[in-house]
């Protein structure tokens, strides 16, 4: 079975987010990458050209997970219609990449859920990719569900099949 990386930017253990992971967990092989586990921003020190972060924390074991990972999902709520700070955290790190490029090439997804004013998904999906690109995901696929403060995306029949769609691609 391949091994998915989920990279959860959600502060909160119980919310919408956490419920599409769960539900991914089913049928993945996966392992969860919580963005807001003492992940220290990126200095832009540059001493990642050399092929080590000078930064220590949880990040050492994670570039490793991103390597080895064959798929790697993004589960993000959008906060002013964007990624949550946790995860562009999270995602700076990758400057690492940058300088480290994968080799392996991967699916990738991004998952975005939204409430409030939330309408445009189009700046987070941008900027996810950007990010998907230096762990060598090509064309990742996107799936999104505005509506969080009425509805629970897992009770939409729309919304889950197109989950197991993504489920289906990434075994």
């Amino acid at each position: 079975m391949k091994k998915t990386l989920i990279v959860n930017g959600s502060p909160r253990e119980n919310g919408h987010c956490a419920k599409v992971i769960k539900y991914m967990e089913k049928h993945l092989e996966t392992t969860v990458i919580n963005c807001f586990d003492n992940i220290l921003h990126c200095t832009g020190c540059d001493v990642c050209q050399n092929g080590k972060c000078i930064l220590n924390d949880k990040m050492q074991q994670f570039y490793t997970l991103i390597e080895n990972a064959d798929n790697i999902i993004f589960v993000s709520p959008l906060y002013f219609s964007m990624l949550t700070g946790g995860l562009l955290t999270f995602a700076s790190r990758w400057q690492y990449f940058y300088h480290n490029p994968c080799k392996k090439q991967k699916k990738g997804a991004v998952i975005l859920l939204g409430g409030g004013s939330t309408r445009d998904t189009a700046k987070a999906y941008s900027t996810a990719d950007i990010i998907m690109r230096y762990a060598n995901i090509k064309e990742p696929l996107h799936l999104d569900f505005i509506g969080t403060d009425g509805k629970d995306p897992l009770d939409e029949q729309a919304f889950t099949k197109q989950l197991d769609k993504i489920i289906d691609f990434m075994q």
